[in-house]
């Protein structure tokens, strides 16, 4: 068994034992799998989109911090290897993975079936709400009150999909991250935005009073880590780590 097991607590050495071993049997003995490529080298990448409030954002130092960073370092700590975190925006997540650029994404990432057809997701470790956001003085309590208007989205993300598919007439306005979208919604270049909680936070922390407000809840996700897809042996392990 790996020698990352020594370390680690009795539980957890059980769960990763079992899991591994029943991930490998799964696998044709032919194929070379991401979890021993990664020990071999001894480093693991972590994609992490930069700007994501709370979860990955730059300090005074500029220094990347927030809870997917502390996440990815004791991921990479409890597997035994060096970590390298490899800055993303939202929407460079999946394509990264998909490019063979990062090992792994830990960033605020919702599991949603369109994503799972793409990549590998493991159990999940939190759950964010996704809302729509709008000026206080504007009525809106549903995707029906959306019809023709601008709502401000980052790109390949679970709130622009919900906007995509249950206000399809309202017109968005794509941003590349959710740092640009801050700084668009915070500059009153929107009225309506889509996100999650803690950005709609940021905004209203950036223009210094309650500028927006959180009209409705659009859905609760799971947020989970993601990986190459068919990688058995990687997905075992970080289960069983998310577990314990």
């Amino acid at each position: 068994m790996y020698a990352f097991l020594r370390g680690a607590g009795p539980a957890l050495r059980l769960v990763v034992s079992l899991w591994v071993v029943v991930a490998l049997l799964a696998v044709p003995a032919a194929r070379a799998d991401l979890l021993a490529d990664v020990l071999q080298r001894g480093g693991l990448r972590v994609g992490v989109a930069v700007g994501v409030p709370l979860f990955s954002y730059l300090d005074a130092r500029q220094e990347l911090v927030g809870s997917d960073v502390d996440t990815a370092r004791l991921l990479a700590s409890d597997l035994g290897v060096r970590l390298e975190i490899v800055r993303l925006t939202n929407a460079g997540r999946l394509p990264a993975l998909e490019a063979g650029t990062v090992d792994l994404v830990v960033s605020s990432l919702a599991i949603t079936p369109e994503r799972e057809q793409v990549v590998g997701f493991s159990m999940p470790y939190a759950r964010l709400y996704v809302v729509l956001a709008g000026r206080p003085a504007l009525s809106v309590s549903g995707y029906t009150d959306l019809a023709g208007m601008e709502i401000g989205v980052t790109r390949n993300t679970a709130s622009g999909a919900l906007v995509a598919r249950f206000a399809p007439r309202a017109r968005r306005v794509d941003f590349e991250s959710d740092m640009m979208l801050i700084e668009a919604a915070a500059a009153g270049r929107l009225d309506l935005f889509s996100t999650q909680n803690a950005v709609l936070d940021a905004v209203n922390q950036r223009a210094g009073y309650k500028m927006f407000e959180g009209k409705f809840v659009q859905q609760e996700m799971d947020v989970a880590i993601a990986m190459p897809r068919r990688e058995r042996a990687l997905r075992a392990w970080v289960n069983a780590w998310v577990f314990e």
